[in-house]
């Protein structure tokens, strides 16, 4: 019996211990602990976390920066050498999966998509605009992929969200600083060294997340619950656009968390930038702004506003982009009308219609659009998230679960028979949370050049009056 002997051995310890320093505890001659005197719980506690205090202030030394690229540089070496670590535990192997062969029409298409992706990564650096452009080249492959590979839900939303980031980015770019370049020889030889070393990064990172999905996609996919909602998808959804029907009925609660979120980033960001204040050095009109006529309608700083539209800053497309509207409009509800059913959805619906309405601050300028159009972004957010809310809730009212959908059958005169599941009010919450989302974020950093306008105006209002 190991406890016995265990609590026998123990007795007998202090026993022993009892016997040795009675006399002396008799005695009083013992004024400390015996043996464990030296170790004082107070002093060592306080050692202890200086050795800490001290450890971590040197490993913060060594390692800490405040630039975000050296910080992205240590996560993405340790990303790797995990990565690489496991790959040697286990080797990579690829399936017996049939291989779909490479035509040359998409060997050209990927070609190209490559060369613009290096073309972008280098003008980075040199011409922001350039990068750009070839950036939207990379997006408009990857479209042209997923239409490729019969996935028109997502060569949709990817056209749409790659629209919408190139405008972003290109109101983003507007409030850069200007890139100041050094004629220092060691600084242009650690410049090149970091570039070659972010090459060789990004080369092996790339070339090993290649052969990793390479590997998955030639397996055997295991058991797969895609079967459930296609097979479920219009019986129990209403519709037979399985990814819309999966979005707002299936999974319609993750999706209500997500425009939420979305909700939540639109107006975070909005708050954020009503803070911020352009730099100095981007103040001022670039030289192909100079050459503006002096009527011209823009939001340019210190430029006189006119009534009339059509003589404004970039006229061609200040009309086709009024033109525009309307034509997007009739499109953004033929993509949510037939969503349900075919590609599309209030998603990528949402999207189209927050392209249209930004095109007009682009070409029209904010005061022009915001005089005629009072958008108010953060009500549609509201509202949508209202109908969202209140779609699921009309189930718990017939005494359903949350979010259930329920199709009617009608058959209406001169159209025939039509299903009107109750998912399309859901997806009319969708389509207005990111419509209004969408317009906030854009909307935001359009309002920075009514607020470069008024930071110019006030020493000038200052100096009339002196």
């Amino acid at each position: 019996n190991t406890p016995l002997v265990m609590s026998l051995v123990a007795l007998a310890g202090g026993i022993v211990l009892y016997l040795l320093f009675a006399a002396r505890f008799k005695a009083r001659a013992l004024r400390q602990t015996p043996v464990i005197h030296v170790l004082d719980g107070k002093r060592l506690f306080e050692r202890t976390l200086a050795f800490a205090t001290a450890l971590a202030r040197r490993s913060l030394r060594l390692a800490s920066t405040r630039r975000l690229q050296p910080q992205l540089l240590c996560i993405i070496v340790i990303a790797g050498a995990t990565a690489l670590g496991s790959a040697l535990v286990v080797p990579l192997s690829w399936g017996d999966r049939a291989r779909v062969p490479v035509t040359p029409e998409f060997a050209l298409l990927w070609l190209i998509g490559g060369a613009s992706a290096i073309g972008a990564a280098w003008q980075a650096k040199f011409h922001r605009l350039a990068a750009l452009a070839m950036l939207g080249v990379v997006g408009l492959v990857m479209c042209l992929t997923f239409a490729w590979f019969s996935a028109p839900d997502l060569a949709l939303t990817q056209l749409a969200v790659e629209v919408v980031t190139t405008v972003l980015f290109l109101l983003g770019l507007r409030w850069l600083p200007k890139r100041v370049e050094r004629d220092d020889p060691r600084t242009r030889q650690r410049a090149l060294w970091r570039r070659g070393r972010d090459l060789l990064l990004a080369l092996l990172i790339g070339a090993g997340l290649a052969a990793l999905s390479y590997a998955m996609l030639t397996r055997q996919a295991p058991q797969s619950i895609s079967p459930f909602f296609i097979e479920r998808a219009l019986p129990e959804g209403g519709g037979s656009n399985v990814v819309n029907v999966m979005l707002v009925d299936f999974r319609g609660f993750d999706t209500l968390g997500e425009i939420t979120v979305l909700g939540i980033v639109g107006l975070t960001v909005y708050a954020l930038l009503r803070r911020f204040r352009p730099p100095r050095e981007v103040i001022g009109r670039t030289p192909q702004q100079r050459v503006v006529p002096e009527d011209a309608q823009s939001d340019l700083p210190d430029r006189p506003d006119t009534s009339d539209p059509a003589s404004g800053y970039l006229l061609v497309p200040a009309v086709l982009g009024q033109l525009l509207l309307p034509v997007a409009a009739v499109f953004a509800f033929h993509l949510f009308m037939r969503g349900h059913n075919e590609p599309g959805g209030g998603f990528v619906a949402g999207l189209v219609m927050a392209i249209a309405f930004i095109a007009q601050y682009m070409v029209s300028g904010t005061r022009w659009v915001e005089g005629r159009m009072p958008l108010q972004p953060p009500r549609w957010i509201a509202v949508g998230l209202l109908i969202a809310v209140a779609t699921g809730a009309g189930a718990l009212v017939v005494g359903h679960p949350f979010l259930t959908t329920h199709t009617a059958h009608v058959t209406l005169p001169g159209i025939g028979p039509v299903h009107l599941p109750t998912a399309a009010l859901f997806d009319l919450g969708v389509f207005t949370v990111v419509l209004g989302s969408t317009l906030l974020l854009l909307t935001a950093l359009a309002h920075q050049s009514l607020r470069v306008r008024r930071k110019r105006a006030v020493p000038s209002a200052g100096a009339e009056g002196s």
